[in-house]
């Protein structure tokens, strides 16, 4: 009965060490899972703080490209303010052939003053003629006025294309402005989701160590379980086997008190008989032969 219990206790023993041997395997994965999860994990803030950076420059020039894009439209809606004012200008300009009357007037009065001065007429003739000279004078001066009206007009339409010219011109410039920032506002969003797309793999990976570190340190306390389990079995086989040996000590003793006991009694039984016969001779009637 003792060996069975003393080998069933080495068995235990050795179990509950073993269990106490891989719960120890298992934190330890456990704790090397946990460490790489963490570093995904920094990196992943580490990233997520370059892509907060990138969005930050990406909004900047965002704002930058609305802002020339906006002044690129005011110039075009102004310039074309200005090519509508210029047609009306040119509707309510005169006739271009204004200038063409007036000098072909002015040779007709150079022709009728040389007549007068060079020919022989009548009264009548010369008053036709000092009439007709005067009619001439007068439409001069009325083609001269709407001349002068159309030369300001076209002066003003002059300015006008200029301006115009100088608002197209700076509109072309912030076009480009735009164009350029557009290219830069799309690269860094490409680059944007470029990160995030790393960031979500890193984010993956994390989560799958944690779920390990998860399975790890719940087959980890399962073995601590079953090793606190043994544990208190081998403290019951423990106490048994004490109980086992403390009894027997107890047998022992008390053998080794009643053997006491016995050659005590046998030792007192053989001193009185030698007690008894000592008295028997000294009173002679014992004949000893």
């Amino acid at each position: 009965m003792t060996r069975r219990t003393i080998s069933e206790l080495q068995r235990a023993e050795e179990k509950f060490q073993a269990l106490l041997n891989k719960r120890n395997a298992l934190n330890d994965e456990a704790n090397e899972i946990r460490k790489t999860r963490d570093m995904l994990n920094d990196q992943r803030r580490q990233m997520l703080d370059d892509v907060y950076q990138v969005q930050k420059s990406k909004d900047a020039k965002a704002a930058e490209m609305r802002e020339h894009k906006n002044r690129r439209n005011e110039l075009n809606r102004q310039a074309k303010e200005l090519i509508t004012l210029k047609r009306e200008l040119h509707k309510s300009s005169p006739d271009s052939e204004v200038f063409g009357d007036l000098e072909r007037l002015s040779r007709e009065f150079d022709s009728l003053e040389m007549k007068q001065q060079t020919e022989s007429m009548s009264i009548a003739e010369e008053n036709d003629l000092i009439q007709k000279m005067r009619n001439n004078l007068a439409e001069r001066s009325r083609l001269a006025s709407i001349a002068e009206k159309s030369e300001r007009i076209v002066g003003k339409v002059g300015e006008l294309n200029s301006k115009i010219d100088e608002m197209f011109e700076s509109s072309r410039k912030e076009h480009e402005f735009v164009v350029s920032l557009y290219g830069e506002v799309h690269a860094l969003g490409e680059e944007m989701n470029t990160k995030m797309n790393e960031i979500s793999v890193i984010i993956n990976e994390a989560n799958r160590k944690h779920q390990e570190f998860l399975d790890k340190r719940a087959e980890a306390d399962k073995t601590h379980h079953e090793a606190m389990e043994m544990r208190t079995l081998i403290l019951e086989r423990r106490k048994e086997k004490r109980e086992t040996f403390l009894e027997g000590k107890r047998a022992i003793s008390e053998q080794n008190i009643n053997t006491k006991k016995m050659l005590f009694d046998r030792d007192a039984s053989e001193r009185e008989a030698d007690k008894q016969l000592q008295e028997l001779l000294k009173r002679g009637k014992i004949n000893l032969r």
